[in-house]
């Protein structure tokens, strides 16, 4: 089906829009609220990302209306550096990109402008794709690093560093700046945020007896100057160095954290060199003042803290043992393995729902134990708990799954072709549609087994399920016996019926009440089924 289109001041563009051939023929642009203030105290941050290349920028600001001097600053940087000139320019509808000194300065330099439709969000997809990943990022790599949410501009002017010089899938595989460029990425300066570094006093800063260097905090790369961003603890600033020693090998621990608290106040840093700053719009907290190499043989010994030892906040949804988080339970209180279905609260109300799903499989005879065969592996398996809601959201029953593990099979030999029995959520529309304008019954099933019917032509074999290893015969292991999605049928009478098959849920479809039940019935007599009634929630 071709993509759909809209209209926007007289021309057409889409969310499925072919990339564009050319550099800066389009950027697409998205601003982003942060729920912390940052060392530079920005509130939100803008991104712009070049179609052909899908090199990112991003920029840090104070308030929304910030955002036309940042793509003028933006604007000029680029075209100087690549010799062309922004085509066009997409967003959304926000006011800080509909302002009429923006418009009339796009309009002034031929620059296109296209706003998405109204909660259309996918027509700017690229720009909300590259939000999620910046996003995923910087919160990776803060809790890594132990730093507190305060340090986000510094994560996210990292992550766009490690972004534009990593593969991607829109490029054939290539980095941006190869795109960029047209010269392979350097990896050579590459380091991990928040990892621990030395760096050494200036003269001007100490005395003959004093230490010559002092531990800082990695905090990603300087714009527009050749060195490191780092944060020194001691002073509470962020400074600059050009040659330091990294110590990747440690990450910050979290009792020698030295963070910002969440109340701080906005940090105003200088340099000492008089050093031209930039725009306070795009940047975030300067530098004091540049430093030097130190050797690492003078490197300080780092003093322990003997400050109380509290587990940040997000630690009360982790068990910790040894440095070591596990999660125990998903958002909903369903267990992710059969240990921790065993040990829960609701343990009696899974084991009963796991052994409904082992007699299901017994009654389909979806397995026999046999011996192993001599030079054949036995695939895993693993159990998949979920809570069953009904339309109210109240609790209507306890689910288990046992699902194969399919990863590990092979191609040829566990099996031949891969199949989904989905149907497409726009022919579950088209029905539902249907059924409304023409009053038809429309009634859900579901199917109480995982393993779909179907003679198989090759031999698996599966070790058998936790928790219900036969007993006597635990040496065994199972050989598995047990494959578009929407079917109908028509009748003399000018009636008809419709089936749609979603994996194990099934919605049938029809004018005649009798008929649909009479479908029901037949395949209820086939497979072990679920009588829903007529369908609420699909």
């Amino acid at each position: 089906m071709a993509s759909q289109t809209r209209p926007y001041l007289g021309t057409r563009f889409s969310s499925s829009t072919a990339r564009s051939k050319f550099i800066l023929g389009l950027i697409h642009s998205d601003i982003w609220e942060l729920p912390d203030i940052s060392l530079g105290g920005a509130k939100y941050m803008v991104t712009f990302i070049d179609d052909y290349s899908r090199r990112c920028w991003v920029y840090p600001i104070k308030r929304k209306s910030d955002v036309f001097e940042v793509f003028k600053a933006f604007k000029a940087r680029v075209e100087l550096d690549s010799g062309k000139k922004i085509k066009c320019l997409r967003t959304d509808n926000g006011r800080e990109y509909t302002d009429g000194e923006f418009l009339a300065f796009c309009k002034q330099d031929g620059i296109e402008r296209q706003f998405t439709v109204t909660y259309t969000p996918q027509q700017n997809g690229v720009a909300e794709r590259m939000n999620r990943t910046l996003a995923e990022r910087i919160r990776a790599m803060l809790r890594t690093a132990g730093l507190s949410n305060s340090f986000w501009a510094e994560a996210a002017k990292t992550a766009c560093y490690v972004v534009n010089r990593s593969p991607s899938i829109a490029i054939e595989l290539k980095t941006p700046m190869e795109m960029w460029t047209g010269k392979p990425a350097d990896y050579s300066n590459l380091h991990s945020l928040g990892c621990p570094m030395y760096v050494m006093y200036n003269a001007q800063e100490r005395i003959k007896l004093d230490l010559k260097s002092r531990r800082c905090i990695f905090l990603g790369y300087a714009d527009g100057v050749k060195g490191y961003r780092l944060w020194d603890p001691t002073a509470h600033k962020v400074v600059i160095s050009r040659d330091v020693i990294f110590v990747e090998d440690q990450l910050q621990k979290e009792e020698d954290n030295i963070t910002l608290k969440e109340n701080s106040e906005t940090i105003d840093v200088h340099m000492e060199n008089n050093q031209e700053q930039e725009d306070s719009v795009s940047s975030e907290a300067e530098p004091e003042h540049e430093t030097q190499v130190t050797d690492e043989s003078e490197a300080p010994e780092v003093r322990r803290s003997t400050r109380e030892r509290r587990p940040p906040v997000w630690h009360s949804e982790y068990v910790t043992k040894s440095n070591v988080a596990y999660c125990l339970l998903t958002e909903d209180g369903e267990p992710l393995t059969f240990h921790e279905a065993r040990n829960s609260s609701d343990a009696s109300l899974w084991m009963t729902a796991m052994q409904e799903e082992i007699e299901a499989l017994h009654k389909n005879k979806t397995w026999e134990l046999v011996p192993l065969p001599h030079g054949r592996k036995a695939i895993g398996n693993r159990w998949v708990y979920k809570i069953k809601r009904d339309g109210n959201n109240q609790v209507e029953r306890y689910h288990a799954r046992l699902v194969v593990k399919g990863y590990a099979q092979k191609e040829g030999i566990d099996f031949n072709e891969i199949f989904s029995p989905v149907v497409r959520l726009t022919t579950v529309r088209v029905v539902l549609a249907m059924s409304a304008v023409f009053d038809l019954h429309l009634e859900q099933l579901d199917v109480k087994t995982a393993f779909l019917h179907g003679e198989l032509e090759e031999e698996i074999y599966m070790l058998q399920p936790e928790g219900f290893v036969k007993e006597g015969k635990e040496n065994l292991v199972c050989r598995l016996n047990s494959d578009h999605c929407t079917y109908y049928k028509r009748f003399g009478d000018g009636d008809f019926i419709i089936l749609l098959l979603y994996v194990d849920d099934m919605l049938v479809v029809g004018s005649n009440k009798d008929r649909v039940q009479e479908l029901k019935a037949q395949l209820a007599r086939e497979f072990d089924m679920k009588d829903l009634g007529p369908e609420t929630r699909f």
